[in-house]
């Protein structure tokens, strides 16, 4: 089932799409809220829900404290980098500006020369967690969207000595982590991912590949950090990205598109920085 979120009126409503039938009700809770008590909520927009006035634009689904993104989590990505595959899940920040919606523009910063993009999936956290095991993970899970992890790639390799990589900057700049206005609820678990760069498919693969699942992550995480209803965990990113060599990197102009079926799709311009 996809869930949309609306503002009108200085109201928040959301919208589910179930076989195409469109329902939408007004909320009492935060777009966060939501995801810690979907079942009902959705039971209630099935019951009581109208169709609402097309030309209303979605927001973005979700604000979340935390954003965290696995390094190297799909076999075929860490196959074309030439990298050993991790043995525990490796992961770096975003923050919440680097959130933009499913139509907004990537903004290119005048420093960056090798611009590139990973299509993912993102798992929304709907409760709060500490310390949990695989299945309590599983249930942790409210929903699914489609982000684009997009990347500063010379950024990112600069090398400090004793540092490492320069994996914020290079990676949670603003505007660096597009998502759909649509995300899935429900049994799923195994979503694909399809990337296209101005209509040239540049990436097909599925979460099957992952090395760490969503709930091996999840609890990984939180045995260190507390996560709590509207955090974000990414999935990792499948083969075809440019820095493998086979495509090139993202200019001014270019259309990054990102889809899943059964979730959405973002479609984003980049724009270089005045």
């Amino acid at each position: 089932m996809q869930i949309s979120f609306y503002k009108k009126g200085g109201k928040l409503f959301c919208c589910i799409n179930n076989s195409g039938e469109k329902k939408c009700l007004e909320l009492d809770t935060s777009i966060n809220q939501f995801y810690s008590n979907y079942d009902s909520l959705i039971q209630k927009i099935e019951r009581d829900g109208k169709d609402m006035d097309q030309s209303t634009k979605p927001v973005i689904p979700v604000t979340p404290s935390k954003i965290l993104c696995p390094a190297l989590n799909f076999r075929s990505h860490s196959g074309e980098t030439g990298q050993k595959t991790p043995d525990f899940p490796y992961f770096f920040p975003k923050f919440i500006t680097s959130l933009t919606g499913y139509n907004s523009e990537i903004i290119k910063p005048k420093s960056v020369k090798k611009l590139d993009y990973e299509g993912e999936i993102a798992a929304i956290i709907g409760k709060r967690l500490k310390d949990a095991n695989t299945k309590e993970s599983t249930h942790s899970i409210a929903a699914y969207a489609v982000v684009n992890d997009v990347s500063s790639r010379d950024i990112q390799n600069q090398l400090s000595e004793g540092l490492g990589k320069n994996w914020i900057m290079g990676k949670a700049s603003d505007t660096f982590l597009p998502i759909s206005s649509t995300v899935y609820c429900g049994d799923q678990e195994s979503f694909n991912i399809r990337t296209h760069v101005n209509g040239e498919i540049r990436q097909n693969g599925n979460t099957d590949d992952m090395i760490f699942s969503f709930p091996e992550m999840i609890s990984y995480i939180s045995k260190y950090i507390t996560l709590i209803p509207g955090d974000i965990i990414l999935s990792g990113t499948p083969s075809g990205v440019a820095n493998s060599g086979k495509f090139p990197f993202l200019k001014e102009g270019d259309m990054v598109k990102v889809e899943s079926d059964g979730i959405g799709y973002l479609s984003n311009r980049v724009k270089s920085s005045d």
